[in-house]
């Protein structure tokens, strides 16, 4: 199924446009404190974040990848990101989410997932979905805790591919019938 455009009160959800290259490099992909507990490494040339948009946008048509560009509605400012995927590594649907710093602690990346679970049970009918985080980065865990999460158990985390290793939180949502 194709990504999808979704909205919620404040937000639109739609899938990344290659003109959307510069505004993800400025926004959050440049900046070292977003990327510090992420999988991912901050970019230092807005090229790889070309790049790194091109390749979503390829993915726009995948049946198990939905990445979406949030944006306030209000300004039309490109926010973050939300994201569910099957990662085989866990062989389960997960989230992953991240935003601009000056978009911190308001709840847009709760009311972004809030809407993106809703799409994924309701129509892609997915029943569980795990997610993932450094213990060095609670803001994360109490967004999974909003969005229904529970906490099972603690695993070993890698952020910035792997150049830093440490704790994690893994979390699991199911849907109950």
């Amino acid at each position: 199924m194709k990504t999808p455009v979704l909205e919620t009160e404040r937000l639109l959800l739609r899938p990344f446009r290659e003109t959307d290259a510069f505004d993800v490099f400025n926004g959050w992909e440049s900046d070292e404190q977003v990327a510090k507990y992420m999988f991912w490494c901050s970019h230092n040339d807005v090229n790889r974040t070309i790049s790194w948009v091109k390749k979503e946008v390829e993915k726009i048509d995948a049946d198990d990848w939905y990445r979406f560009a949030i944006v306030d509605k209000e300004k039309n400012e490109l926010m973050g990101t939300g994201l569910i995927y099957f990662e085989e590594e866990v062989e389960n649907w997960e989230i992953a989410y991240n935003l601009g710093r000056k978009y911190w602690g308001k709840g847009y990346t709760t009311e972004a997932m809030q809407r993106i679970l809703k799409f994924a049970v309701n129509e892609l009918g997915i029943k569980k979905v795990v997610g993932r985080h450094a213990t060095e980065n609670p803001a994360s865990g109490n967004v999974m805790r909003k969005l229904g999460f529970t906490f099972v158990k603690d695993i070993p985390y890698e952020c910035n591919r792997g150049k830093v290793k440490t704790t994690g939180k893994y979390y699991l949502y199911t849907v109950n019938e």
